[in-house]
This record gives C-alpha cells, structure tokens and sequence, in this order.
C-alpha cells in the first residue's frame, strides 16, 4: 500500500525558535502513532532545514522558491516580534502566509493553523514598533476569514499543538476510512497513548526506554525493607478495574507522571477511556475543557469519559483546591486520580477531603526494591552494554546508597548515563560521583539548542558562593529573583559570562532545586554542602570559618566533599583529629565510664546463666558508677515502674549534655575525610584511625551503661539518631539485656563504616588491625573488614580466627556475621568460597579445641552449619 505524505510548512520569526522545535517533536509523534496506523508520513518544510545558499531577486523569494508551493498544511507562529521587511511584504513570514492564503483562495488543499504567543514579558523586552507590526497582522489575517488560536507560553504551545494536528488528521482519515475504522482508529489511539508513556519516560537522548512496575501502597506506613512495600503493592490491573477517586502521592522524580501514562494506557487495553491533565497547564476557569481537548485530540469526542487524571498537582499552589474543586464539580460521577507531588517531609500530610468536593482514598508511589531496579538496569544494560549485569546492579544500588537518594526508576538512570561514560565497578568518592553527575544533567538533558550550555566549572564557581550565604546566614529557602540576582552579581563580579537563568532551569528540571511553598530551596542537603565544598577549596576564609566555627559537625558531608576534591586535604585531617580527641576525652571525664569497661569478656561461645549475669551485674556497676543522670539510673533500678516522662527525651537530653551526638558527628567527619585523603602521610592516616577506633570505643562504652534502660524500654532516640530493639531480642528483660549487649561491637561498626570505607582503605586496615592489642577495637577492625571484604580480606580474618580462645565470644561473633553476610550478602564467587572456608573453621576451632584446625578436621564439620543463600 502506498504511503500518503504530507508536507507542513513552519513559518515564524526569530524569537519562536522553541515552537519550531516543538512542531517538529509532535509531527515525529504523529508519524510513529496514527501515521503507521493510517499510512501516511507528515515531512516539515523549514527554512533552516530545507534550504540552500543561492542568488536571485532577493532572500526570502529564495526560501519560498526552494521550499516551494508543495504543502497542505500551513503552522504560522509569532510572539513578539515581527520580523524583516522584504520587497513584497512587511516581513517574511507575513510573505510566507500571503503564499499560503493564496493557495487557499485559488481552492487548492491547504489546512491554515496560526498561533500567536500571549506568554506576559517585561516591557523592557519589546520592541514595541515590532509588537505593533504583530497586532496589526493579527487583525489582518482575522479580518481575512483567518480563526488564529492565542496560547500561553511554547509549553501550552505544544499542548494546543498537539490536540489540533491529532485532530485534523483523524478527521480527515476517520472520514475516508473503510469498515476497518474503528480497528483502525482504536489502534492509532494506542499508539499514542504508548508513544506519550514513552515521551514520559525518556530522560535523556539516546536513552533506552524502561518500564518497571510501579510500588503502589495504601499505607504511609514504610517499611525499612523496600521488598515489603513490595510484596503488599496495589496490583494495577485490580486499581484500573476497581477505580475510586484516589490521591497518589510522591516526592519529585518519582514517577507519578510516567504512571499518569501508563495507567490511560493500560486502561485503553481494557477498552476504558481514562483522559490526562497536566495541572502546570490548566486554570481554574478552563479546567474542565482540558479533558473533552484531550478527547477530542483522540477522535473521541463522543465517547464516556470513565476516569480523569489531574497529573503535577501541588498542595502548595494557590489555585491547587479551586482547579480540583472545578474538576469535582464539572465531572461528579467520574473518578479522579491526582497525582500529588509531595516533599519529602510531608510525605504523611493527610489531605482535608472537605476542600477538594469529594472523598478521595490516599496512595503512595513508593521507592523500588532491589529486584524492580535490577529490571531498569537489566533493560538499560541490554541496550548500552555498559558491564556484567549484577556488578552493573551492585554499582547503582551503592552509589543509591552512597548519595542517600531514593531508589527512584529516574535516579537509576541517571546513575546509568553516568556509568555510560564513567563506569568504575570500585566505589568512588562521592565529590567525582557528583561530578559526572552535574556533567551529565549540564550537558545532555533538557537544555535548548539555541540556548549557550552553561560551563559547568563556572556554574559550580558560582554556586560556591551562593551556598556559601546559606550557610553563613542559616537560611536555606530563596526566592527565584535572590537567587537569580546573586548569580549574577557573583559574576559580574568576578568578569564571568553565564546564563544563570538557565542554570536555574537545570538545576529544577532535574529537582536539585524544589519549589517549596512560594520559595526555593535545594531538594537533598549534600548539593548545598558540594558546592560549598568546592567554594572552600578555593576560599581559604570560607575554609577557615566551616572548621573554626564548628559548622561541619552539623553536616559532615562538606569535610567529605571538600576531602574529595584532590584527595589531599592534610589541613582539613589535622584539624578534625585534634577536635576529635578533644570531644572524645570530654565526654569520657563528663560521662565518666572507666576505660577497662567490656561486660564482653564476660561472655563465651555459648553464654550460660552465670557468664549473663556476670555481664548484667557489670553493666548495672558501670551505669551506677557513671556520671549518667539520676533518672537513666533510677530507670534501670525500678523495672517495673511505668515513667509518665517519655523515655526519648532522657536520652536526647543526656546526649546533648555530654556531646555525644557532636563525638558521633565528629567520628563520621574526620572518617570521611581519611577515606578520601589518599595522598597525605602514612602516619597521618594510621593516627586518625586510631583516633577513630578509640572514640567508637567510647560510643561502645556509652551503650553498654545504657544497655539496661533499651531492654527495658525498647527504643531511645536522640539528635537524630535512634536504637531500636526488634521482637526477636527476647520476650524477659535478661534475655534482651544479653542479645543488646551481644550486637554491640555489630552495632558501633554499623554506624560508621558507610563513612570510613572506601576499597582503597585495605592496606591501612590490614597495618592496623595487625598492631591492635585492645580486645574491642581489634574487634571493631574485623567487623569492618569482614563486612566490607578489602582485597586480601580472606587471609586477616584467618589469621583472627586463628588468635583467639575456641570459646571467645569474639570467635562466636566473628563466625555469626559471616554466616549473615554469605547468607544475605551479594558476594562475589571468590567471597562466597572463603565464606564458607572461614565460617567451618571457625566452627572446627570451637568443636576441636585446635588453635588453627587443619583441611581434615574442617572437613569433618557438616556442610549445614553453612546458611542458605538468600538471592
């Protein structure tokens, strides 16, 4: 069959450069949706496109030459200029036009759109004998019989756009169709609905298009484990069958507009006709039109609406209730799905149904567990070929991780075009990691061809000094025109050329910046403290204030970025270091914890009654012999009394009074920093580490004294930080008090190994865990070792295996987080070996009593005291 083609004739002044884009993008759309399903193609005729360099009468008579007189559909744009006289006409588009209207008068086949921009602009902006030109056409071309169509700005361009063109050729094919149409035309509807769900989920050029299934709940309550969110998800095919008013819920980026799409899309398929608005482009007066445009862009405008979704919607916008007041009303019996885009700290604000009209049931878009993004990268992976699938999987959960963002479909795959570029299975510093991220979004998402890329050194440059401000005044939220006016000052400045404007387009397409209320502010805190990492590196004042005024106890991530940069910062470490020591002997005078303390040694492979109670009876003498407070003592020495007083305020209040919560931020700084200082001096190094280890040994200390009051009450929390004893510590006081005291060691690692562990950190693990004598912090380096497995880690956990006592609790540890890291850990093939190796000698030590057992003895050990791996 052949193949009908069309031609389209763009024609617009200079200052429409977007719109001619976006006509191209919709006619691409239309030829890969309906034009398949009705075999036809639209080419674009543009002067930029379809023109050559050539003399003659004059310029514009050239164009309208070589693009010629072949169209059937004409698009004439303006906004507010006019354009340059030519010899027939007061500009070349009016020439364009007049070409056009002549077609039309001498009855030949040519469809006349026109669209003038309404979008308001800065008088200082126009050219005001150029706007009146604009006018004055307008009415020409409407006294000619012309229906011109006003929009508001090139974004509800493209929506107007779309619903005209759409409906222009489904009318003209739906006329001339045979006895297929309505397979015909429910096929070019799915088409486009596929293609708009593609639209939605193409983030980058030249991305591979992903598709995993959403994480829908009806409760806020969100588990610490994502695979639990998933297992009791909303099944979608029972949410399109049973659909009821509903309020979705996310944070930005992710995903409510992709799940817009791709539940009209699903409903299609079950012959439902769910209709899409996008919030950002309706007004309250003309809400209700929006969902019969977008209907009759479709060719349906006589089919029942059964479902209508209000997309982008925004609590913290003023027109927010009246737009869903008016959809309520308009459309009483239709359901309405709302995308809600939500902060991340108002995750569980609960709508009044009494301001929008109507009861709505609330939902949440929740962040993907393991399995759902090892679909997104399966599917990337496929197509780009980036590495071995689960080594790809590990580097993306990590950098997830390591970032402290949410495991959203649109992080993956950002991380995934960074990995295109850049892929290094080893964990890198997050500073590069940041890097090649802002490379990515400053380089290939969203920014106009006609528009100068903003140098990305520069744009750091300047947002140094911005997020410098913040953080000297203690002031994090902005408006756009603050911000915008101290961009430009920073340049002026210092003679740099930058279009901060589009930076701050960068920065809040891609949710760096969030809009919060009528102000702004960045979304994650680790962009503020980036970019003030990089304006101490080159402000030594700045540098100077953050460590003298304290200011990185708050946030040590700036140590961690600032370390980052070069990865010789031995300032920023001698700094760190001494008030590290200064907090951690602080707190040991004022908490007043002997430093012989370790119940620990108390304990054996197998605890019996009188071990526990030895262990019990030294905690109580340590807490009673402390600096504590009196009412954490006298909490422990009435078990059964029920306090009035929460127990979490105790806890915050001992914390705050002996800085503990300023040692515990102070260990992650200065940690932080020697993981990214590779370059500075080895006893540097091994001197922090000591520092390091002696003040998790204090934490330690501390928690052993406040061991008694967590079995008792269950859960403490302060500054941020909380504890919390699961179900399975014990159903009596003794039986929680020995399990909190046997995870302890676990726990303290826990806390900081994220900040001190990097694959580079092996050699100086290995040199200091050989000459530890203390029992607790050896065992502190083992934890960390064995969790983090450095190359060579095999051969120190052997050699610890081998210098302990059969019955040390130490070797009972040891073995029990093996056995939990080969059964839930993701090991590579040569790590799940020594696992095994490890976990049955440590075991054939404690059965046979030898100090280090040979290959026959570890044999004769029952391959079932090996766990089953957990995929």
């Amino acid at each position: 069959m052949t193949t009908q083609i069309h031609k389209c004739f763009i024609a617009s002044p200079g200052d429409t450069i977007k719109e001619r884009e976006i006509c191209t993008k919709i006619i691409n759309e239309i030829n890969r949706s309906i034009g398949q399903s009705y075999n036809f193609r639209v080419d674009t005729l543009k002067w930029e496109e379809n023109t050559r360099p050539s003399i003659g009468e004059y310029s514009q008579k050239i164009i309208s030459q070589q693009i010629g007189n072949e169209y059937d559909i004409f698009i004439g744009i303006m906004y507010k200029k006019f354009g340059t006289k030519t010899k027939s006409a007061d500009s070349g588009t009016e020439e364009e036009f007049n070409n056009a209207f002549d077609k039309y008068k001498n009855s030949e086949d040519v469809e006349i759109m026109f669209y003038f921009n309404d979008e308001p602009t800065k008088l200082s902006q126009i050219d005001t004998d150029q706007y009146e030109k604009v006018k004055l056409f307008k009415r020409k071309i409407a006294e000619l019989g012309v229906y011109y169509w006003n929009y508001d700005g090139f974004e509800n361009f493209e929506e107007n756009l779309r619903n005209h063109l759409y409906d222009y050729f489904l009318n003209k094919y739906n006329n001339t169709s045979n006895s297929s149409h309505t397979e015909n035309l429910k096929d070019s509807i799915r088409k486009i609905l596929s293609n708009r769900l593609n639209e939605s989920l193409s983030a980058f050029s030249d991305q591979p298009l992903v598709w995993t299934e959403p994480i829908l709940s009806h409760t806020n309550d969100i588990s610490e484990n994502p695979n639990e969110n998933f297992e009791r998800r909303i099944e979608i095919e029972d949410f399109i069958n049973n659909i009821e008013s509903t309020i979705i819920k996310a944070p930005p980026q992710f995903g409510l507009t992709c799940l817009s799409h791709y539940l009209i899309k699903q409903a299609w398929e079950k012959d439902k006709l769910w209709t899409y608005i996008n919030f950002n482009e309706s007004k309250e007066h003309n809400v209700h039109k929006k969902a019969i445009q977008n209907i009759r862009s479709l060719g349906l405008e006589d089919r029942k609406i059964d479902c209508i979704i209000l997309d982008s919607w925004n609590i913290f916008e003023k027109s927010a209730f009246k737009i869903l007041r008016n959809l309520s009303t308009e459309y009483p019996d239709i359901p309405i799905i709302v995308m809600e885009t939500i902060d991340d700290s108002k995750f569980k604000n609960k709508i009044d149904n009494e301001n929008v009209g109507r009861e709505f049931k609330t939902a949440h878009l929740l962040a993907l567990p393991r399995t759902q993004i090892r679909k997104v990268v399966s599917d990337y992976n496929k197509s780009k070929g980036i590495g071995e699938e689960d080594i790809v999987l590990n580097k993306v959960i990590s950098d997830l991780e390591c970032l402290n963002i949410h495991r959203t479909p649109m992080n993956c795959l950002t991380l995934l075009k960074v990995s295109e570029k850049y892929f290094d299975e080893s964990p890198v510093n997050r500073t590069q990691m940041l890097e090649m991220v802002l490379f990515v979004l400053f380089n290939m998402v969203g920014i106009p061809k006609y528009k100068t890329k903003p140098d990305l050194k520069d744009t750091e440059y300047v947002l140094g000094h911005f997020c410098e401000e913040l953080i000297r005044d203690d002031k994090y939220e902005f408006t756009r025109e603050y911000f915008l006016a101290k961009l430009k000052e920073y340049c002026s400045n210092n003679l740099l050329d930058l279009e901060v404007e589009i930076v701050f387009d960068v920065l809040i397409n891609n949710n760096i910046l969030i809009k919060r209320d009528v102000n702004y502010l960045f979304r994650s805190s680790f962009w503020i403290y980036y970019f003030a990492a990089k304006r101490m590196h080159t402000d030594k004042d700045f540098s100077d204030y953050i460590f003298n005024s304290g200011k990185y106890v708050t946030f040590p991530e700036i140590i961690e970025f600032y370390t980052g940069i070069d990865r010789n910062r031995d300032d920023a470490l001698i700094k760190l270091l001494a008030d590290l020591k200064e907090t951690c002997d602080s707190v040991n005078k004022k908490v007043g914890i002997p430093d012989n303390v370790n119940p620990l040694l108390h304990a054996k492979w197998h605890p019996d009654e009188e071990q526990i109670e030895k262990m019990e009876e030294e905690v109580n003498n340590t807490l009673q012999s402390s600096n504590l407070p009196d009412n954490v003592k006298d909490q422990v020495a009435d078990k059964n009394y029920n306090q009035i007083r929460p127990y979490d305020q105790s806890i915050q209040n001992i914390f705050k009074e002996y800085s503990l919560y300023t040692l515990m931020q102070q260990i992650k700084a200065t940690s932080r920093a020697l993981r990214n200082s590779d370059y500075i001096s080895p006893n540097l190094k091994i001197e922090a580490l000591r520092e390091i280890q002696r003040s998790c040994e204090q934490v330690s200390k501390v928690l052993f004294a406040l061991s008694p009051v967590l079995a008792l009450k269950g859960r403490a929390a302060f500054g941020g930080i909380g504890f919390i004893v699961s179900d399975d510590f014990g159903s009596t006081f003794k039986d929680r008090l020995n399990m909190i005291l046997q995870v302890n060691p676990t726990n303290v690692v826990g806390f900081f190994k994220e900040d001190i562990y990097s694959s580079k950190m092996g050699p100086l693990l290995f040199e200091e865990f050989k000459n530890e004598k203390n029992g607790l912090k050896k065992h502190f380096l083992a934890l960390l070792i064995l969790f983090e497995k450095p190359r060579n880690w095999k051969n120190e956990i052997e050699d610890y295996i081998v210098s302990l006592h059969k019955n040390s609790f130490f070797l009972y540890d040891t073995i029990n987080n093996l056995k939990a890291k080969y059964r839930y850990g993701f090991l590579k093939q040569e790590d799940i070996g020594a696992s095994k190796y490890l976990i049955k000698m440590g075991i054939a030590k404690n059965h046979f009593g030898d100090k280090k057992p040979g290959l026959h003895k570890i044999q004769q050990i029952n391959n079932k005291v090996i766990p089953k791996r957990e995929k």
